[in-house]
C-alpha cells in the first residue's frame, strides 16, 4: 500500500485532463455490458428442468434402441431368405403381367368411382361455401 500512496503523491507524472472523463465512459460501458449480459442469460438460458427431463427419456431411449438394435441383428439370421417361386424367367414374366394387369383393373374400376362421385362432391362444396 505505501508503493500505491508514493506512485499517488509524485507530481513528476502527467495525468491527461481527459483521464477522468475516459474513466466515467469506460465505467459506463461495463455497466452496460454487464447489464446486457445479464438480459442475454436470462433470455437464452435453457431451463434445467426440460435438461433434466430430456436427460432421464434419452438414456432409456438409447437403451431400448440398442436391445431393439441388437434383437433384430439376433433374429435376421434365423429368417430364412425366400428362393425364387419360378424356375422359368417366361413363366414369371407371365405371371407378372397378370398381377400388373389384376392391379390396373382395379385401379380403372376406383377411378371410374372417383369420376362418378366428382359432381356430387363439386355441388356439396359450392352448397357449404
Amino acid at each position: 500500500m505505501l508503493d500505491l500512496d508514493r506512485i499517488a503523491s509524485d507530481e513528476s507524472i502527467e495525468v491527461p485532463s481527459s483521464l477522468k472523463h475516459d474513466i466515467a465512459v469506460t465505467a459506463r460501458a461495463l455497466e452496460m455490458s454487464s447489464k446486457e449480459e445479464d438480459v442475454v442469460s436470462e433470455t437464452h438460458t435453457p431451463n434445467r428442468r426440460y435438461r433434466k427431463i430430456l436427460r432421464l427419456i434419452s438414456y432409456p431411449a438409447a437403451a431400448v434402441a440398442i436391445v431393439t438394435i441388437g434383437m433384430r441383428l439376433s433374429f435376421q439370421d434365423s429368417i430364412p431368405t425366400p428362393k425364387d417361386t419360378f424356375d422359368d424367367p417366361r413363366m414369371a414374366y407371365i405371371q407378372m403381367e397378370q398381377v400388373l394387369g389384376f392391379i390396373s383393373e382395379k385401379m380403372t374400376t376406383g377411378m371410374e368411382i372417383a369420376d362418378a362421385a366428382e359432381p356430387v362432391i363439386d355441388k356439396t362444396i359450392k352448397a357449404l361455401k
